[in-house]
């Protein structure tokens, strides 16, 4: 069940550098879609000007958010990604409707944080009753 939204339009700022954004690309997804959302990556990664070394980095950093965002079981998350400038930007985004609920990361969610944060220039993995949030970015270089 994934929905797909792309505009080229300034949008609010409630995101960090959403405000300057110059795309924005949104989808909703489940666990299954994850394979998916790598393409989608690549595919906004490309338009946005990513050189190849730092387009996989992107991609692998945005697999690794949608995994953080569905971590905690079954739920609808969604996946936004924006263009600012130099930079490029990803946020994941899981509702936490979810058996084990919120607490301490796993060893998996663990190892996917370290990974952002080596991928990414910028990297926040926050958890809580709302679910898994994770907001990043990285430079076009």
């Amino acid at each position: 069940m994934m929905n797909t939204r792309v505009r080229d339009s300034r949008v609010t700022d409630e995101q960090l550098a959403l405000e300057a954004a110059h795309s924005l690309a949104e989808r909703s997804f489940r666990r299954a879609d994850i394979p998916s959302l790598r393409h989608f990556a690549l595919e906004f990664g490309s338009r946005a000007g990513l050189g190849a070394s730092r387009l996989s980095d992107f991609v692998l950093a945005v697999s690794e958010a949608a995994a953080c965002a569905v971590t905690r079981g079954p739920c609808t998350a969604k996946l936004r990604l924006w263009a600012s400038g130099a930079r490029v930007f990803f946020e994941a985004h899981g509702d936490g409707l979810t058996e084990r609920g919120p607490g301490r990361p796993d060893e998996a969610e663990a190892l996917r944080r370290r990974l952002l944060r080596q991928l990414c220039d910028y990297a926040s993995v926050e958890s809580g009753p709302e679910g898994v949030t994770v907001l990043a970015t990285i430079g076009v270089m």
